[in-house]
């Protein structure tokens, strides 16, 4: 694949980002100082600015949250009229703009009649989840999965596969209740044919010593993206499906990362027509605020008793009103189809590079791609974030993750256009080259 790009100026460095820094949380200016290097000041679609008005291509939507891209002019205008009427009264009173949104998204859930259980972030939705699989099945135990995320806080972190995160702060020090997750061996294509026999820990699971009967669910995502945009192989969760349904435990999907058309399909679930006892959503529902919830059948919802899960912020009007027009603008401009289709641009597009001495891999699925890189022999993470940041100075900004770092991750918002998704592949080729001809000891 040809490679040609406008060179970005460099990023903004020295006096103006330590200020910065010196003024932001803990956490925060470790990410600053050391993998992003910049200051956001503006942003438009796919754009953003730095504070010396240097542009980017984003990559990231925020985590993938902004599936409609940066200052949507419909979400705007949704956000500033319920923001003008009505901002915030608490979760005990009626809102209209939380019935639009709950009415939306009604029919696009798999049971006759589901109930939603509003939070705020996707940690809080994670807990809800929890507390009601235990109220519904009266057992105690959720097994997540080797490479899981599902939140920081402390119930969250018990399904939370990162032994680091966990660490000090929670009764389960490892990951004795994370299960293996069959990845799939590449990049998933719509209508990929199903596998059967995965090993997720099934024979474990079924051993007489290991005490099933007190599982109440199994938490799992259709792509891991902190885990470095792993996908489930093909038919994982038709397998997971038969095994929860007969052992009597509930199988909680965690949508938020892939829910809304990241991964070709409304929800990652219906790629494998999987009907999930629980689904948990969030990040791009709120087209950029915050909102989060737990969706299931009526029976299953209603296990829990009033008032047990609320919170100040849950279903905010501000939120509700920007997420109906997030959820409009999917189905009316087929995003999520749209989505499967760029993936797969992205995937041929990578596998066209030739860079000398570097070997790529595409792995998740549609616009929740990773791009694993091996440069052998030396360090693949310090390698790739060194990719990184050459992308970050030639104008693209992308984020690393996998377990050694060496995945490259693509979750840009899904109006990204067929341009400037193939000029982020080329601007990933001339890093790749730049970076294994600076350092010859790596490639």
């Amino acid at each position: 694949m040809a490679v040609t790009v406008e060179s970005a100026a460099p990023s903004v460095a020295g006096p103006a980002l330590e200020t910065l820094v010196r003024r932001e949380s803990p956490s925060m200016a470790h990410t600053i100082r050391t993998d992003i290097k910049i200051a956001l000041t503006r942003a438009q679609g796919c754009t953003v600015w730095d504070e010396n008005g240097r542009q980017y291509l984003d990559l990231t939507a925020g985590s993938g949250v902004l599936a409609l891209g940066h200052g949507h002019p419909a979400v705007l205008s949704a956000m500033q009229e319920q923001l003008a009427s009505f901002a915030h009264g608490g979760w005990q009173y009626g809102c209209p703009a939380r019935a639009d949104l709950a009415e939306r998204l009604v029919p696009l859930l798999p049971w006759e009649d589901p109930v939603l259980l509003w939070c705020t972030t996707g940690s809080e939705a994670v807990e809800g989840a929890l507390k009601v699989a235990r109220a519904a099945t009266g057992r105690r135990q959720v097994l997540g999965f080797l490479g899981g995320y599902h939140g920081k806080t402390a119930g969250a972190l018990g399904v939370t596969a990162n032994a680091g995160f966990r660490s000090g702060v929670t009764e389960v020090p490892v990951a004795g209740l994370s299960l293996p997750y069959p990845v799939a061996s590449g990049h998933v294509p719509p209508g990929a044919a199903t596998e059967t026999g995965h090993d997720f820990g099934q024979r474990i699971l079924d051993h007489p010593d290991f005490g099933a009967s007190d599982v109440a669910a199994l938490i799992v995502e259709t792509v891991q993206g902190a885990g470095g945009m792993q996908a489930a192989a093909p038919g994982l969760l038709s397998e997971l499906r038969e095994f929860t349904t007969r052992h009597g435990m509930l199988l909680v999907v965690d949508e938020i990362f892939t829910g809304f058309g990241r991964t070709g399909a409304m929800f990652g679930f219906q790629n494998e027509n999987v009907v999930p006892d629980l689904v948990v959503l969030g990040k791009a529902l709120g087209g950029g605020l915050p909102v989060s919830l737990v969706a299931g059948p009526r029976e299953l919802l209603e296990t829990v008793p009033p008032l047990r899960q609320t919170s100040t912020f849950s279903a905010n009007p501000v939120a509700c009103a920007a997420g109906s027009v997030v959820v409009d603008t999917l189905l009316r401009e087929q995003l999520p189809q749209r989505s499967a289709m760029l993936g797969d641009v992205l995937v041929n597009a990578v596998a066209a590079l030739d860079v000398p001495d570097v070997r790529l891999t595409t792995i998740g699925r549609g616009l929740m791609t990773g791009v694993r890189v091996a440069a052998a022999p030396g360090d693949r993470g310090a390698f790739t974030r060194s990719v990184a940041g050459r992308m970050r100075e030639l104008g693209a900004l992308a984020l690393r993750g996998g377990t050694d770092g060496s995945v490259i991750k693509w979750t840009p918002p899904l109006t990204i256009s067929e341009d400037e998704l193939l000029r982020s592949v080329s601007i990933l080729a001339e890093a790749l080259t730049a970076e294994s001809a600076a350092t010859p000891s790596t490639a």
